[in-house]
């Protein structure tokens, strides 16, 4: 999903001409990616909470949010529109190479490093976090 948002907000560039077009999609691309900042990182938290001595193979990761947040963040900063665009082009670039990354390395990993039992309890603890009504108690 991310990857078409992209590819969508790419073809909308072609027809930008001042940098207040381009903060706006990047603010639309943030929006998406901090979500799935948060959700990743809550399940890397539970993970190295089972497999405490991978805990800095995931780092990677982090360090991977923290530059791709960054190059947002001067988007919005910057007064230059080429420079814009070529900030907000290379954030969803590193994105894309981020999320290769999680589908390479970090799941297998993870699948790897836990047992089947393990795996099942931390799926339905993270979906419960999200689905539970907020009067029930887990």
């Amino acid at each position: 999903m991310f990857c078409g948002v992209f590819d969508e907000v790419e073809k909308a560039m072609v027809g930008y001409n001042r940098v207040e077009e381009v903060r706006r999609a990047a603010r639309l691309v943030e929006g998406l990616l901090l979500s799935h900042a948060q959700v990743e990182e809550e399940l890397l938290i539970l993970v190295e909470h089972h497999l405490p001595t991978h805990a800095r193979r995931y780092d990677p990761c982090r360090k991977q949010h923290h530059e791709i947040d960054s190059q947002l963040t001067r988007v919005r900063t910057t007064s230059k529109f080429d420079s814009a665009c070529s900030l907000l082009r290379g954030a969803m670039a590193a994105s894309r190479k981020h999320f290769k990354h999680e589908e390479d390395k970090v799941f297998p990993l993870i699948e790897k490093g836990m047992e089947p039992a393990a795996l099942t309890k931390l799926g339905t603890v993270w979906f419960l976090q999200r689905h539970t009504p907020a009067n029930w108690t887990l």
